[in-house]
Formats: structure tokens, C-alpha cells, sequence
């Protein structure tokens, strides 16, 4: 669930090693849109930008924001880090847009309509993406990255595109067994590579899981690309699968 912005800074000591260059000093922290920014009282504010954060791991009054390149920033003295800590989360892991760009998903043929207004073409077409979209709508406003895994899981996914397959194929052939299985083959076999982005994104997921704190955030970010491949790898084997069912 998505928490406000902090809008008070938070006065805070930060102690750590950023380039190379040793901080020890006073600053008010603040969240802003895509930016941790710590505004130091006699220098220019530094805006750490939430796609370079690797991971942050908070305690009662104390923060450890983990950046790139094994830079570490110890922050302290105020009540509020935990909270500040989980609003860092919640910005930086908010879902992207997994569908645009692709061109397979909108684009269904309207021939050979039946008399209830739907092609065979377009109902195989709502079966291989129903699972993928009813992923993506159960992640949206979801912004914990272990909750955002387990609604759109790997192997869940890959289970139920298994399953897309063999409904496709009974709809073409719902009176020959030996022609189902011949389908549900040729369609697994257009939609290769998309199982492969599926175990990827398994992958990347129990990393996300059981990751460390300190690399929490590269590792959700890891796991945000492995869907986006999983997407585009689902709406390329459409256009195969949709020969196939048009052949039939």
C-alpha cells in the first residue's frame, strides 16, 4: 500500500563513504517524487536518485541506505527512518506499464465471426493473454516487491500459459484428441521462448524473495525487466499461435 511522501524533513546525522569521499555531518532528509535528498546546512543538497539505490534496511531510529557501487550512508537520530524506509520502498517499486509497446495484444483479426459476435480467432487470443493481464491487474497499486512476486509468480504463470495452451487447442479440435495434442504442441513450441522468460522470471523472483536487504531494490528491478521479457516473449508468440489457429 502506497504511503505519503514524507513532507517534514527529518534532521538526521549521516555517516558513510560516497565516491570514495568520507561523510560525517548533519543534513534534513526528505523524499521527493524519485529522490532521496539530504540538504546539508552550508552545501548544495544531494538528490540520491531511486533507481541508484541498491536496497535500504531500517531500525528503530537508524537507516542504512546501500547505493551503487558499494557506496553505504548510515543515517540516524530520529524516530521516523523506519517509516521513511518503507515510503523509500513504496516509491521506488512502484509497478511499470508492462503491456505497452506490444503490438500482438490488441490486434485480433474479426473474421469468421460466429453468431455470439466472437471469432475463434479472438477467443483463442483472450485465452493466451487472460493470464498475463489478470497478473498485472492483481499487481497494480501493490508496491511490496515479495507481495508483487508471489500475485505474479513464475511458475504460477507458467502453469496457467499451460494450461492457455490446452484450452486453445480443445477449441480447435474439441472432437479429436489426437489433433489436440498436436495444437497444444505446436503451440508450446511457438511459445518457447516465453517459458524460458518464465523460469527467469522465477528466477528473479526468489532472489527478490530471499534476497538481502541491501540488495532488495536491484533485485526487484532485476525481477521488473524479467516480466517485461516475459510480456514481449508472450505477444511475439502470438503471431505464431495465431497462424495456427487460423489454419485450423
Amino acid at each position: 500500500m502506497m504511503h505519503d511522501v514524507n513532507s517534514e524533513p527529518l534532521a538526521v546525522r549521516v555517516v558513510g563513504i560516497v565516491r570514495g569521499r568520507e561523510i560525517n555531518a548533519s543534513a534534513a532528509l526528505t523524499l521527493d517524487h524519485d529522490a532521496v535528498v539530504l540538504s546539508w546546512p552550508t552545501a548544495a543538497a544531494w538528490r540520491l536518485e531511486l533507481d541508484g539505490i541498491e536496497g535500504v534496511h531500517a531500525a528503530p531510529s537508524s537507516l542504512t541506505v546501500y547505493l551503487r557501487d558499494h557506496d553505504v550512508l548510515e543515517l540516524s537520530g530520529h524516530d521516523a527512518l523506519r517509516t521513511f524506509a518503507q515510503q523509500v520502498i513504496d516509491r521506488a517499486c512502484l509497478m511499470p506499464e508492462l503491456t505497452r509497446g506490444l503490438r500482438e495484444l490488441g490486434a485480433v483479426r474479426r473474421t469468421d465471426v460466429r453468431r455470439d459476435g466472437r471469432s475463434p480467432l479472438h477467443v483463442a487470443h483472450d485465452l493466451w493473454f487472460a493470464p498475463l493481464l489478470s497478473a498485472r491487474r492483481a499487481v497494480q497499486g501493490v508496491s511490496d516487491p515479495s507481495r508483487q512476486v508471489m500475485l505474479m509468480d513464475g511458475a504460477t504463470l507458467s502453469a496457467a500459459m499451460l494450461e492457455a495452451s490446452a484450452q486453445i487447442a480443445t477449441a480447435l479440435a474439441p472432437n479429436n484428441a489426437a489433433e489436440q495434442r498436436a495444437a497444444e504442441a505446436a503451440i508450446e513450441d511457438e511459445a518457447a521462448p516465453m517459458f524460458a522468460a518464465l523460469e527467469r522470471l522465477r528466477i528473479a523472483g526468489d532472489a527478490v524473495r530471499t534476497g538481502d536487504s541491501d540488495t532488495q531494490l536491484a533485485d526487484w528491478r532485476r525481477w521488473v525487466q524479467a516480466a517485461r521479457e516475459v510480456f514481449a516473449a508472450a505477444d511475439d508468440a502470438w503471431a505464431g499461435i495465431g497462424e495456427i489457429v487460423g489454419e485450423s
